[in-house]
């Protein structure tokens, strides 16, 4: 089967690329840089008119995080998704799948969700799959996870609003094997599959396992969620490289409490439970 997939450059993208390409499929990369045997892919960029050539099944997990204002995000993550979905269409692909995010909900706060929310609804009404990853772990150093397993190793941790927020984790590798087994096997235009183990963590459980994995402790400062949200913020405006972006704290505040698990229980496959910082 001949996938393409955008994004392989960063932690899903890459490791759904690395999954399939182990299993005998061929993969085509978007990126925005191009290597061998991929095409050239650029949210909010026209994309090549063969870029999507005989492809089988298109999985569409690039995002770019540049954008800060709300419509910057419209501009080049939603119209730039809308337009990838509409060229597949017009290249015949007849499998087609968003990777969206948790934070999707009408409930949700954060632009990121509220981007991908809005993708949503238009993939799946053309007859394509939406997947909706948890918080994903298993690889150092990429993504909300790396920026919180930096945080658990500092001496004092904040705790937002008590820390009682859930958390719903998925592996990297069992998020990859989803999605595969979703282009196979989903409905096409079916609810969107919630990637995730259906038992959530509080964020203070997930600081203070990560802290073990180092040996500590972890001391706890409870702050109110909105007076860190107004520094974060502060400083992105300063232009200040930070571990945790103020958007994903807002996504933490307003995290979805109880998303539905039904569609993926329906493709037989269950998360492994949080492991640690490592997932060794």
């Amino acid at each position: 089967m001949r996938y393409a997939i955008t994004g392989t450059t960063g932690l899903v993208g890459g490791t759904l690329r690395r999954w399939l390409e182990a299993r005998g499929h061929e993969v085509r990369a978007l990126d925005r840089v191009v290597g061998g045997g991929g095409a050239r892919f650029v949210l909010g960029e026209p994309i090549a008119r063969d870029a999507l050539a005989g492809v089988h099944a298109l999985v569409h997990c690039a995002h770019d995080w540049r954008p800060r204002a709300w419509a910057d995000v419209e501009r080049v993550n939603v119209a730039g998704s809308l337009a990838l979905f509409r060229s597949s269409e017009t290249a015949g692909v007849p499998r087609r799948l968003f990777v969206s995010t948790i934070s999707a909900w009408e409930g949700g706060r954060s632009q990121y969700g509220r981007g991908k929310l809005a993708v949503e609804a238009a993939v799946r009404a053309a007859g394509g799959l939406v997947v909706r990853p948890g918080l994903v772990w298993g690889a150092d150093g990429r993504g909300m996870f790396a920026g919180l397993a930096r945080v658990a190793r500092l001496p004092v941790l904040p705790l937002f609003d008590g820390g009682r927020q859930p958390l719903f984790l998925v592996h990297v590798e069992d998020l990859a094997a989803l999605l595969a087994h979703a282009i196979e096997r989903a409905p096409a235009g079916g609810p969107p599959i919630t990637a995730a183990h259906p038992e959530p963590l509080t964020f203070r459980a997930v600081l203070e396992r990560l802290a073990a994995q180092h040996g500590r402790r972890p001391r706890f400062v409870p702050v109110p969620g909105a007076l860190v949200l107004a520094g974060l913020r502060a400083a992105e405006v300063l232009g200040a490289g930070l571990a945790f972006r103020s958007d994903s704290l807002l996504g933490l505040l307003h995290a979805n409490p109880a998303p539905d698990f039904t569609p993926q229980a329906a493709l037989g496959l269950r998360p492994r439970p949080f492991a640690g910082a490592s997932g060794e």
